[in-house]
């Protein structure tokens, strides 16, 4: 389960008026729970010395309480101080009173020092282990100054890192820039809930191997009865994940077998959009491909695309009128790819939604269209595929100020409208709908920067109608499509570089990510 900031603050506010139990008792608890579990790690018996670098918050308090349990089980600690003039808590202070009294119990295996004396005097880390209690959940801006030059200093020179509840110098609810700068940690030990940045797989070698420790959180009512626990099942798609969807032929199939897609797509002033995108539906292996686009990119398409079955709209500039009823064996439609939102078009849009009750795919203008008149959402067919770029999701469900916000929002969104909705960005969230509360959430692990380019979108709408009409499954379609789009840009770059990927790079590839899905040894 994922929550905000703020909701796990009401948590933790929850826990100490009902027990009751005060805020340096439940600090308490956690740093024995990290502490016990800690104890259970086989690197454990190899370790020499660890370290322990606290900051001045409550994250440091729990760092302190960490340290006072291992010296007081044998082991050898030294405690970090990295204040730098700050002002701590009173859960601080109270804990570092604690550490001291046990050092003069201990004094052999315990020691304590700011930040620049252990750096200028400590060069030898082998056999080490960091506990990094610099910064917890609270973060909200980048480190600078001397924290920074902490960060730096372990990132630099431990290689064995456990950090307490989040790796310092991250965000729980913000996506991190690439420029920001965090601790790099082995393991994350974190606190009661999952963070959301803990799962985008950009973040996998800052947050390492992730555990969730029960310290005894209380949901609070309101969030109870919103169904929380239950709401968002988060699953990752693996290689072995795309490869159990792949659809399989038979030696029996034909054209008919794998579907008849409809593409609705182009308009005068953006005739390429169309061509990447049949271009990449008949890459997806539907049997047929129908497009339906205005005169100017059906006169090109078959010079482009000679596999696609043409179908011209009346109207020169936009389209505004198909006739999708006599198309025999149609399976799969898509719209949106350069349609622009001309009135005519939009008229379309509304007769689509009027008239066919079979999942579709929507994307771009079409997204658009819908933003503008959001009355026309509660005529989407059900279990189609949305496939919005952040901003273009803001605009359908309004802005967020936050990441973990924004999920929240794709969740409601999803199980509302009973629609998937594929959230497109530097690692793409697949959000499918299990009831009307409950929703689960697909990362992908595919995809590099240099996908961000022209015409990406539009070939992944295309890729999607290839499979849709082939699997006539939307979540599968929804789910693959979205692997192998960004497996596909991967292996562009085998022949390219991130500055120079574009759209049909990644159609071109579409072939060989099948291939690498269906060889790959897993």
């Amino acid at each position: 389960m994922f929550l905000t900031v703020p909701q796990i603050r009401e948590n933790e506010k929850t826990t100490m008026t009902d027990e009751p139990i005060s805020s340096l008792d439940l600090m308490e608890r956690a740093g024995t729970v990290f502490f016990e579990n800690l104890k259970k790690e086989n690197f454990l018996t190899l370790i020499n010395n660890i370290y322990v670098f606290c900051g001045p918050g409550n994250n440091g308090g729990d760092g302190l309480v960490v340290a006072r349990l291992l010296a007081q089980s044998g082991y050898r600690v030294h405690v970090v101080e990295c204040i730098f003039g700050k002002r701590t808590t009173e859960e601080f202070r109270t804990n570092l009173e604690r550490f001291q009294q046990v050092m003069n119990i201990f004094p052999k295996n315990t020691e304590l020092s700011d930040f620049d004396i252990f750096a200028t005097h400590f060069h030898n880390f082998k056999n080490a282990l960091c506990i990094d209690a610099l910064f917890g959940i609270g973060l909200t801006r980048p480190l600078e100054g001397d924290f920074l030059r902490v960060v730096n200093f372990i990132n630099q020179n431990l290689n064995l890192v456990v950090s307490v509840d989040v790796p310092s110098g991250m965000y729980a609810d913000n996506a991190l820039t690439d420029s920001t700068i965090c601790i790099r940690a082995n393991f994350t030990y974190t606190f009661q809930f999952m963070k959301w940045e803990f799962a985008l797989p950009m973040n996998y070698d800052k947050v390492g191997r992730v555990k969730v420790l029960d310290i005894g959180l209380r949901m609070p009512v309101e969030l109870s009865n919103r169904g929380l626990p239950d709401e968002m099942r988060t699953r990752i798609i693996t290689a072995e994940a795309a490869r159990a969807f792949l659809p399989r032929a038979e030696r029996t199939s034909h054209k008919g077998t794998f579907g008849h897609a409809l593409l609705i797509a182009g308009s005068k002033k953006m005739p390429g959009a169309a061509v990447m995108s049949a271009k990449a539906a008949l890459r997806g292996g539907c049997g047929k491909l129908t497009v339906h686009t205005t005169p100017n990119v059906a006169a090109a398409l078959p010079i482009a695309l000679p596999e696609a079955i043409i179908d011209a709209d009346a109207c020169e500039e936009c389209v505004s009128l198909c006739h999708w009823e006599d198309i025999d064996g149609l399976n799969a439609i898509a719209i949106g790819p350069g349609i622009g939102q001309a009135a005519k078009t939009k008229a379309l849009l509304k007769a689509l939604l009027s008239e066919v009750r079979h999942p579709c795919i929507f994307d771009a203008d079409a997204l658009n269209l819908l933003a503008a008149d959001r009355t026309l959402l509660s005529y989407l067919p059900a279990r189609s595929i949305l496939t919005p770029h952040i901003k273009e999701f803001d605009r359908l469900a309004g802005a967020s100020t936050s990441m973990a916000e924004r999920v929240q929002k794709l969740c409601d969104f999803a199980s509302k409208y009973n629609v998937i909705v594929i959230l497109k960005g530097h690692n793409s969230v697949v959000a499918v709908p299990c009831d009307e509360r409950r929703c689960e959430l697909w990362l992908n692990t595919t995809g590099n920067a240099g996908m961000a380019t022209a015409g990406s979108g539009d070939v992944l709408t295309g890729l999607l109608l290839g499979l849709l009409a082939r699997t006539k499954t939307p979540e599968i379609a929804a789910i693959l499509g979205t692997y192998i789009h960004g497996l596909a840009g991967d292996l562009a770059l085998d022949w390219e570089s991130e500055e120079s990927l574009i759209a049909s790079d990644i159609s071109d590839n579409l072939g060989k990510a099948f291939t690498t899905i269906r060889d790959a040894k897993l």
